[in-house]
């Protein structure tokens, strides 16, 4: 459970950063529910709606909050800015064609993050669990002409691409 005083003060002190890194901490996997969870958490700090409203919208804006929408829907939390349509594009453009150092699926996803998006590992892994506990993200095996092995298959469902 987050701190909500701690929530409060953070806002006061105009503190973004230092925001994102509560939520993220709080919410390793994600601030389930739909675009409205997040001003309602606002809320409960004892925000206004308007308040809460822009300060949900300035998380989102400045890249620390990230609404996944879909069949298990849940805000996302950062502790430094990414990008999610830069990382939907490079997904969908680099991928397929990436061979990591790791044998470890999911490793090997993070390898990619941290290389392709420039995220330290730390910032890396807040991206993958979001994406895995929205369903955006999960092991399968794969059978291709080079290799056999388990591989992170990304899927994104068409209401996130028509959001980015």
């Amino acid at each position: 459970m987050i701190d909500l005083e701690r929530v409060k003060k953070l806002i006061e002190a105009g503190d973004v950063e230092a925001l994102a890194k509560l939520l993220s901490g709080a919410y390793p996997a994600g601030l389930v529910g739909e675009r409205d969870a997040l001003v309602t958490l606002l809320m409960k700090a004892g925000l206004s709606h308007a308040e809460a409203v822009r300060w949900a919208g300035r998380l989102e804006e400045e890249g620390y909050a990230h609404h996944l929408p879909g069949t298990s829907p849940r805000w996302v939390f950062t502790s430094k800015p990414v990008s999610f349509r830069e990382l939907a594009e490079l997904i969908k453009s680099e991928w397929a064609g990436f061979v990591g150092k790791s044998s470890e699926a999911p490793e090997e996803a993070l390898e990619f993050f941290e290389r392709h998006l420039g995220l330290d590992r730390e910032v890396a892994e807040e991206v993958y669990r979001g994406m895995e506990a929205a369903g955006y993200a999960s092991v399968v095996f794969q059978e291709a002409p080079e290799f056999n092995r388990e591989r992170v298959l990304f899927e994104f469902p068409e209401v996130f691409l028509k959001q980015v």
